[in-house]
């Protein structure tokens, strides 16, 4: 049975979902150098790109034959060249965006600015635990476990805890009477995305 070819505007398999892409990230890191804050709604679909690029990615281990039955299936899809690029290069574009980013916000002073610093929280744990997720994997590669380490049972508690908090924050109006409580929200956040960026 031949595959069913679903070529989006003649281009190949997982273009269109490319080009939002680079919109998205090229919009957000154009803002930000320019010192203009993006609404939340920009950093919810930076989240989804970034959750389809990285952790979507993370295929189990098939052999060739069984990739190629499952492609026959429409099970999987072909999207490994999206826009004609080289494999891995979208992922490669979107760090390197957010890296000069940094870099130029950095030799400016501009790190620490307010409209900065949502961006690189967000996206900087995201990638912190997307680091510490593939390097736990190599660690324990060919290790057979059948329960949570101890450190992956703090990490799910800390960031329960956090994002409890600030939930409780909010829902009592305890912003007045905890000191720093704006700041505080930024915590649960990082910690919640580092902990997603880690499975």
């Amino acid at each position: 049975m031949a595959p069913r070819v679903r070529n989006v505007l003649g281009l190949p398999p997982g273009s269109i979902r490319a080009l939002l892409t680079l919109m998205t990230v090229g919009f957000i890191v154009v803002q930000t150098a320019r010192d203009i804050r993006v609404s939340l709604l920009w950093f919810e679909s930076l989240m989804i790109v970034l959750a389809h690029y990285f952790a979507h990615r993370r295929f189990v281990p098939i052999s060739p034959t069984m990739r190629e039955k499952l492609k026959c299936e429409d099970l999987i899809e072909d999207d490994t060249h999206p826009l004609y690029l080289p494999q891995h290069s979208l992922r490669a574009i979107i760090v390197l965006a957010f890296v000069g980013l940094a870099v130029y916000l950095g030799l400016q002073g501009r790190l620490r600015d307010p409209v900065a610093m949502p961006v690189f929280i967000s996206v900087g744990s995201y990638f912190l635990g997307i680091g510490f997720g593939t390097f736990m994997s190599w660690k324990n590669r060919g290790k057979t476990t059948t329960t949570a380490s101890g450190f992956e049972n703090i990490k799910a508690v800390v960031t329960l805890v956090a994002v409890a908090f600030a939930i409780a924050v909010q829902l009592f109006g305890w912003q007045q009477t905890i000191p720093f409580a704006d700041k505080l929200e930024a915590l649960p956040l990082a910690l919640m995305l580092f902990y997603f960026g880690s499975r």
